[in-house]
């Protein structure tokens, strides 16, 4: 496999890589509409124009393309640049050739000049982007009116590995910090779009990262989104719950004793729990923390537990369903910080909540 800068009799080539990609990778996050769009603006002569004012690459295998990328100027600017038409063939994913394609595009003059690169970055390739180092622009983990997120990385200025882009540690604690403070319980409607494996797989691998009592890991998780399994589910919940979701995660629990015979298990799944809902809220999709309704005396838990096989020694506590929401989720008031926190000492008058 090699690497070369894009000619003219490529763009016939690249354009039918981007339509196969987008109709074969991205059909499971964006509408045939919104596809179809994107392709007419991205037809040979497209191609070939962006090339003249980009520095457009390709991978190329056996003769055959297989990968694209480009990088241009940040709307004109020196010290700005950004990434665009970054596509790899369905059959060659997950074979390392991306992470190719962006090493070799930061090695770009126009990298390696710039203080900041920006990528628009479809849903699709979100998690890719983030394991490459890329964080939300401005702390906005958000979808765009081009249904696309913002993403950047800065060159740390001060590391001596010439080369090294690093994303601001600033930046990062900003944007975690605006994910928590946007997050809200939603309890409406759910758009008819499947969940990907691969998010449903990030958002459970963020709730197994949080801490475990004396490292029990006693939370396991089972993501549901098989439709005539969702129905199973969804015919034992009474009152019904999350009705429209596309997938369920569900938060299954063991009572295993730790440090002096104590069982942490709820404060295991319970930080499990947060950790998967900011995660959900980062990815642009909606969520609720249902477990009240599952653990009643009515143990609709177990009924669920049972339809899932779930062996013996596991509870089923919580319910998270996820998808896209049809509405929005309400803000409740929340009280103010002083009202509820304090450093060192409450004053005498001030009352505890």
């Amino acid at each position: 496999m090699i690497f070369r800068k894009f000619l003219k009799q490529d763009a016939q080539a690249v354009s039918d890589l981007i339509t196969l990609t987008l109709r074969t990778s991205n059909s499971k996050d964006y509408s045939p509409e919104y596809l179809e769009n994107d392709i007419q603006r991205l037809q040979p002569d497209d191609i070939a124009g962006r090339a003249e004012g980009q520095h457009f690459y390709v991978a190329e295998e056996d003769g055959e393309i297989i990968g694209c990328g480009a990088i241009g100027s940040y709307w004109g600017k020196e010290d700005e640049s950004s990434l665009f038409t970054i596509f790899v063939h369905p059959d060659y994913q997950g074979r390392g050739i991306g992470r190719k394609i962006i090493e070799t595009l930061e090695q770009d003059e126009l990298a390696l000049r710039a203080k900041r690169i920006e990528i628009p970055a479809s849903i699709t390739a979100l998690p890719f982007y983030l394991k490459m180092g890329y964080t939300y622009k401005n702390g906005k983990a958000v979808i765009d009116e081009e249904q696309l997120y913002r993403l950047e990385k800065y060159r740390d200025s001060t590391s001596k590995q010439e080369n090294v882009m690093v994303g601001d540690r600033k930046e990062l604690a900003e944007q975690i910090y605006q994910v928590m403070l946007q997050r809200r319980s939603y309890r409406g409607k759910y758009r008819a779009e499947k969940v990907p494996r691969d998010k449903l797989e990030m958002i459970m691998e963020a709730g197994l990262a949080a801490p475990s009592g004396c490292n029990k890991q006693t939370t396991s998780l089972i993501a549901v989104d098989d439709p005539n399994v969702l129905k199973e589910v969804l015919a034992v919940i009474d009152p019904p719950i999350a009705v429209t979701a596309p997938a369920i995660i569900c938060v299954l629990t063991r009572r295993i004793n730790a440090y002096r015979d104590r069982c942490f298990a709820v404060q295991d799944y319970s930080a499990a729990i947060e950790n998967m809902l900011l995660m959900i809220s980062a990815l642009g999709y909606a969520s609720c923390w249902y477990e009240g309704h599952i653990t009643d005396t009515d143990r609709i838990g177990d009924k669920i537990a049972k339809v899932l096989h779930v062996p013996d020694g596991y509870e089923l506590v919580c319910l998270l369903p996820v998808g896209r929401p049809e509405g929005e989720a309400r803000a409740p008031k929340k009280m103010k910080l002083e009202e509820r926190a304090w450093f060192n000492r409450p004053e005498p008058d001030e009352t505890i909540r």
